[in-house]
């Protein structure tokens, strides 16, 4: 892979939010259907994910049989990360974090979010270790040019808790494995952004 450049990383994690913070609409999945993202796509593969994308792109193509299509993939959305712990993977570092940890797991974190002036969303009560308020610090990281603390944040307050939280995803049973290919990209990206 080659290093990306501080505007690829910046959409890079805008997309990723994008497609994990929320379920996709049936007008963003005929978006992608009609291959609005074929270049993005492309990108990716030149990029060494050449599975991933094929995988996600497998995806996208079985769902064109589906009646209904997006509120299939919002059930599998619901499924994987809205339910219940026991159920679902929730998208949250302290479902996944020793508890010792998260003193000083939020003190970073907090630290980052004042740092960008960044507010929780008081519509949304959304805890402030969701995997969306991650990607969003790192495109800030990347927007500011800031690589040690951009590394720090992946190395050490985000790729402990995603892989424990990839494991739980990747044990959900769902119709499709759309939002399951998504997270494995998301991790693939995140360990071979830290190696460059």
């Amino acid at each position: 892979m080659m290093p990306f450049s501080r505007e690829e990383r910046q959409f890079v994690y805008t997309w990723l939010s994008n497609m994990l913070g929320h379920e996709l609409s049936a007008s963003q999945l005929a978006q992608y259907q009609q291959g609005l993202f074929d270049d993005f796509f492309a990108f990716l593969t030149e990029q060494g994910f050449q599975a991933q994308v094929e995988g996600i792109q497998q995806q996208l193509q079985q769902l064109k049989t589906v009646e209904l299509a997006h509120l299939e993939l919002a059930a599998d959305y619901t499924q994987l990360f809205l339910l219940d712990g026991s159920s679902s993977a929730l998208p949250y570092a302290s479902a996944y974090l020793p508890e010792a940890q998260l003193t000083c797991h939020f003190t970073f974190l907090e630290a980052l979010l004042v740092r960008f002036q960044l507010q929780l969303n008081r519509d949304k009560p959304e805890p402030s270790d969701h995997l969306c308020v991650y990607l969003e610090l790192l495109r800030q990281l990347a927007e500011v040019d800031d690589m040690k603390t951009y590394q720090q944040l992946i190395q050490d307050a985000l790729l402990p808790w995603l892989l424990p939280f990839n494991d739980k995803v990747q044990r959900v049973k769902t119709r499709t494995t759309f939002y399951q290919q998504v997270v494995v990209l998301l991790i693939l990206l995140l360990q071979a952004d830290c190696q460059n």
